[in-house]
């Protein structure tokens, strides 16, 4: 993973919510080979584009990090070895969600209406909600609307 190689894929248009104390919002996300690249402005981020890179509007949506149970690493989880995931930020497995809203500033009454807009992991996508999803490859693994639940399980 190099600054000096293109993107593969570039997320912006919405708040990105890092979880990274440093720097705890950004505006975009640039990945490469399933890892993040850099998190940071529109502009920064955009300035890594290649001829290549897909550039995913995040339609106004709210970026979470998603962190993946893989059951092939549980061996390393236990001992120390896991790769890091849980923040946004360089280094860290491209495993996010974009929700249709920030669940941190909305009422809890406003929670029952949060969708998810978009799902990847190792910086691939799984889920793009309607319209989306029929941009993506035939494999999709979700092709119905996906809401969270009171507790924030997906549904």
């Amino acid at each position: 993973m190099s600054p000096t190689q293109p993107a593969d894929r570039i997320f912006e248009g919405g708040t990105l919510l890092t979880m990274n104390d440093q720097q705890p919002t950004a505006e975009a996300i640039a990945v490469q080979a399933g890892r993040i690249l850099a998190v940071g402005t529109r502009a920064d981020i955009l300035a890594l584009r290649g001829p290549d890179t897909e550039v995913v509007s995040l339609r106004g949506g709210t970026m979470i990090p998603a962190i993946v149970d893989d059951p092939t690493t549980t061996d390393a989880a236990a001992s120390g070895d896991a790769e890091p995931q849980g923040t946004l930020e360089p280094g860290q497995r491209a495993n996010f969600v974009v929700l249709s809203d920030n669940p941190l500033t909305i009422t809890p009454r406003a929670r029952e209406d949060l969708r998810v807009l978009h799902i990847v992991k190792d910086g691939e996508s799984l889920y793009f909600d309607n319209a989306r999803a029929a941009k993506e490859d035939d494999d999709t693994v979700f092709s119905e609307a996906l809401f969270l639940d009171e507790s924030g399980w997906l549904v």
